[in-house]
């Protein structure tokens, strides 16, 4: 079993935001991630995905966009190597391809089991993402077999074979955020 003061469970923009900060607060932690560094962004979003937002708005602590597109929208590869480039960056803990399979309370803090073993730790973050268990709706088994269906998570691009599909989403709804706008942390060296 290994020790260490926090576990952060993901490794995608928020997993790594937190790492960050407890890097420069000098707390010893790691990241599980279940995949590969922006593990969502890698395999359950469709690939023609473009970001909403323009790109001088994508940020994470002390690192923004960089390139000569400010005004511009990433797609899918922009992103995922924004992600990816910010892990490198801060040289986050990140042990990837670990799964964890339960997390349990404890008098010394929590045990984390993994397929890939276990850790004992003071805190545990959860950052694994708003949207990664799919929601069909009981409506869902009076669909006709004619009609492919497709949950947000599975959907990666239209089938050409499929000229019918229902697509199931769920989302929980947005809450404020309670966190300080402004970051005091120094800049990533």
């Amino acid at each position: 079993m290994r020790n260490i003061t926090a576990v952060v469970i993901g490794a995608g923009h928020a997993g790594l935001a937190m790492s960050r900060y407890l890097a420069v607060r000098g707390i010893d932690h790691v990241l599980l991630e279940r995949g590969e560094v922006a593990n969502t962004w890698r395999k359950e979003r469709w690939d023609s995905l473009t970001l909403l937002t323009p790109n001088w708005l994508s940020r994470l602590p002390c690192y923004g966009y960089q390139g000569d597109d400010p005004d511009g929208y990433r797609d899918m590869p922009e992103t995922i190597e924004f992600i990816a480039g910010f892990a490198r960056k801060i040289k986050a803990p990140v042990e990837t391809n670990t799964t964890v399979l339960s997390v349990r309370a404890n008098d010394a803090g929590y045990h984390v089991q993994t397929d890939q073993g276990e850790w004992r730790c003071r805190a545990v973050v959860v950052a694994s993402g708003a949207c990664n268990i799919a929601n069909v709706p009981a409506l869902a088994v009076g669909v006709p077999e004619s009609v492919d269906t497709v949950t947000a998570m599975d959907y990666t691009a239209i089938r050409a074979s499929s000229p019918k599909a229902a697509c199931w989403s769920s989302a929980p709804r947005p809450r404020a955020p309670s966190w300080p706008r402004r970051s005091t942390l120094p800049a990533v060296p």
